[in-house]
């Protein structure tokens, strides 16, 4: 790595009392990550494999818009590392550079887009039909439960990142009532599934979440994440994006409505119209009258 200790620290957000907290000396991260890095040819080989396999010209039956893949940065690595054994030291104490593979299990990161959110079904069904969704081979201890004789299974149950308020019924056919769950900033449908023998986790979400997501994630998490005034603000474009989910989805239903029970604009504006000095005419507009934003607002106001 070419930061040094301190450089890591401040670009990370990670003080010196949670750096003691997570229990790993500065050279046993060093070690992790010269050992991820010595791994890491293998892992994108399966990587390509897998996206090749299961994802690349599958649109169809797959449901997805588009999907990107990804392996784990691995000064990010060491961060999660480290913010996770401070999280939940319990869970995670026993990680050293021998089995940190078995702890940390999006080193392969799938994330597949949705045109519209009903479009997960599609997806849910075609994943549970290539990968045995089997509650036993859920993996509770990381090193316990770690077998090399299982392979194309998912190997935790499958979860639903959700903001409260939003629309969950799709869910509720496929997923575990206690695995979806209502959090303030986030939405997305997680997978982890074991493919070649390593973990690869999938993220699957609409194009609106994308956008929020992507950008919250850049400006807040995780360094940023009690910030109060960039907090509100991501708030805003997550229930923005919310939003665009419903009206993309409403849009496509609208697809069904006959003709003859659709009521056009210029309808609705007549009908405003009658009763208030209305000539009957619409006369039309000369646009060479209009060279201001006040000539346009005058024109408007004048009709």
């Amino acid at each position: 790595m070419k930061l040094t200790r301190e450089e890591f620290l401040k670009k990370y957000n990670i003080s010196e009392e949670e750096f003691r907290e997570a229990g790993l000396s500065w050279e046993d991260l060093l070690e992790i990550e010269r050992d991820y890095q010595s791994k890491m040819p293998r892992y994108d080989k399966i990587r390509r494999k897998f996206i090749e396999e299961f994802f690349m010209y599958r649109e169809k039956e797959t449901g997805l818009q588009s999907y990107r893949s990804r392996m784990k940065d691995p000064e990010h690595l060491l961060e999660k590392i480290i913010r996770k054994r401070k999280e939940n030291y319990i869970k995670y104490r026993s990680l050293t550079k021998e089995n940190y593979t078995k702890f940390v299990m999006d080193l392969i990161g799938v994330r597949g887009l949705l045109l519209y959110r009903e479009d997960w079904i599609v997806f849910h069904k075609y994943l549970i039909s290539h990968f045995e969704n089997d509650p036993r081979k859920y993996v509770k201890d990381c090193m316990k439960d770690y077998s090399d004789e299982t392979d194309r299974c998912i190997v935790e149950p499958p979860k639903v990142h959700m903001r409260l308020g939003d629309y969950a019924d799709i869910y509720f056919n496929w997923i575990s009532r206690d695995n979806i769950l209502d959090q303030k900033h986030y939405r997305s449908v997680h997978y982890i599934v074991k493919y070649e023998g390593v973990y690869i986790e999938i993220q699957i979400r609409t194009l609106f979440e994308e956008g929020w997501g992507e950008i919250d994630h850049h400006i807040i998490y995780p360094y940023k994440k009690d910030d109060p005034m960039l907090n509100e603000f991501s708030e805003l474009l997550n229930r923005l994006s919310g939003m665009g989910d419903e009206m993309a989805s409403f849009y496509k239903r609208l697809q069904v409505v006959p003709d003859e029970a659709f009521q056009r604009k210029d309808s609705v504006v007549n009908d405003r119209m009658i009763g208030n000095n209305f000539d009957g005419e619409l006369h039309p507009v000369d646009l060479k009258e209009i060279h201001t934003v006040e000539d346009a607002i005058k024109s408007v106001l004048s009709e």
